[in-house]
């Protein structure tokens, strides 16, 4: 630096472009660095609201998307991943696709952490198709506490992988954060393992209030809304369409809403789905290790060959208290109305034993070996005060649980007798757990039921009964 430069208070920078030197005679030192950060730091602003519809990314003004354009920029953008975006239209992606389409969040360049609200807004036809590939969605890596994604409604994603993991119309692989009120419409999801209608694999995540309708198929952990759940909550989801599995003797784990659940808690879910597997075939859930499954019911359709159960095919130590199937299942052996196979979490010492507890089942099942209207087999497993209809199981045995007629199933006392928590009954509790259907005749979870629905009397028939309100 020269004396001029000196007296004028110059100031030197390297690093341009074409790594000349820069000098701002008549700048301070320290605040020729703090003019040349705040024009960096504009520049950079600017270059990102360049890249979206408007907003700073933050909380209070979100990156605005207006385009399928943005979106994809979105993706190209890691350095954003930890921003507030916020979704402004209905967006068409047809025609996107490897490699023209990015996805957000990978494990070379690092997870969404961020927020995205999809301002229930749609984005369709997301469509991917490849040989190979891992981490693949919408998202394809989500991670952290602070992590997002809400109000959002995908319409006819089509993902075909041949060989790969973690695969999800919405996300692939979720570690930590949220995924509420998201939904898959039509399309289909082809994977590997770990294949989901809305996320691929979710670890010590929570899924709320969301919902799937779509074909989903895989090989092993396959779900209608997650493929492999390991810790976490999954609540008040709802999962319809097909999920299906692979025939031959290692493909395993295929369920209407989870395909494999490891840990943590299912609540208020439900799934109607026809899944279909070698091995490990549940209405709701393929295989349930010391999961915590409550008031949760499925219907529809499961087939295979062994564990196939209206609402679990192979529950290992979790704890299923107050649920219901009403699936039809078919299968070769261990095959229960409600689980097929039901066992502890080892086969050790010290082991937790699976509990089915408050259920019962009333779809048809058949098979050749191990047949239960409850449970097909119980192996260090127990089953307490759950109930099956001997005539539209057609089952005359199970492994547990207690037979009756179609007509003692549609009287409540047979349930008041076994400690069931109805609506305004108090004597077995005041959560309001159950209530009687006017429609099905059977007991239905009061969560589900709509007040029209809800048989006043057969709770307590010698006091006045309130309905519950329905939300």
């Amino acid at each position: 630096m020269s004396r001029k430069d000196e007296e004028h208070g110059g100031v030197w920078w390297r690093g341009s472009i074409k790594g000349d030197v820069m000098v701002m005679p008549g700048v301070g030192g320290t605040w020729g660095c703090v003019v040349f950060l705040w024009v960096v730091v504009q520049g950079l602003s600017m270059a990102a609201w360049g890249a979206y519809g408007g907003g700073r990314g933050t909380a209070e003004d979100p990156y605005l998307i207006f385009t399928a354009d943005q979106v994809d920029a979105l993706g190209t953008r890691p350095g954003d991943w930890d921003k507030y975006f916020l979704l402004m239209a209905d967006i068409d992606l047809a025609g996107s696709g490897e490699p023209e389409f990015h996805r957000i969040g990978t494990p070379e360049d690092g997870p969404f952490t961020g927020t995205f609200d999809g301002n229930c807004r749609t984005i369709s036809n997301l469509h991917w198709s490849s040989e190979w590939k891992r981490y693949l969605g919408l998202f394809g890596l989500v991670d952290g506490e602070q992590a997002r994604i809400a109000n959002l409604t995908l319409v006819d994603p089509n993902i075909a992988v041949e060989v790969g993991q973690y695969i999800g119309a919405l996300a692939g692989f979720i570690r930590t954060g949220t995924i509420i009120n998201c939904h898959v419409r039509g399309g289909t999801i082809r994977g590997e393992t770990c294949v989901g209608g809305l996320v691929g694999t979710k670890e010590n995540a929570t899924v709320s209030d969301c919902t799937a309708d779509v074909t989903v198929q895989g090989v092993t952990r396959v779900g209608g809304l997650v493929g492999h759940s390991y810790w976490g909550l999954t609540a008040r989801c709802d999962a319809a369409g097909t999920a299906t599995g692979g025939s031959e003797m290692e493909h395993y784990g295929v369920g209407g809403l989870i395909g494999h659940s490891q840990y943590g808690v299912v609540s208020e879910c439900h799934a109607k789905c026809t899944t279909r597997c070698n091995r490990y075939v549940g209405g709701l859930i393929g295989v349930n290790h010391l999961t915590a499954v409550r008031r949760s019911w499925a219907e529809g359709v499961a087939r295979g060959e062994q564990c196939i159960g209206g609402l679990i095919g192979q529950n290992e130590g979790g704890v299923i208290t107050d649920c219901y199937a009403l699936t039809d299942v078919h299968g070769l052996a261990f095959l229960g109305g409600l689980v097929g196979y039901n066992t502890s979490d080892c086969q050790c010492t010290t082991h937790t034993s699976g509990l089915v507890d408050r259920c019962f089942a009333a779809g048809p099942v058949g098979g050749m070996a191990d047949i239960g209207g409850v449970v097909g087999i119980n192996n260090q497993g127990e089953t307490a005060h759950s109930f099956w209809d001997v005539q539209t199981t057609a089952c005359a045995r199970s492994a547990g649980g207690d037979p009756k007629t179609t007509a003692q199933m549609q009287d409540v006392s047979t349930f008041l007798a076994a400690g069931w928590d109805f609506v305004d009954e108090k004597a077995n509790g005041i959560e309001d757990i159950w209530c009687m259907s006017v429609l099905t005749g059977y007991p239905r979870l009061a969560w589900q039921v709509e007040t029209t629905d809800v048989d006043v009397d057969a709770a307590d028939p010698n006091e006045p009964q309130t309905p519950p309100v329905h939300e």
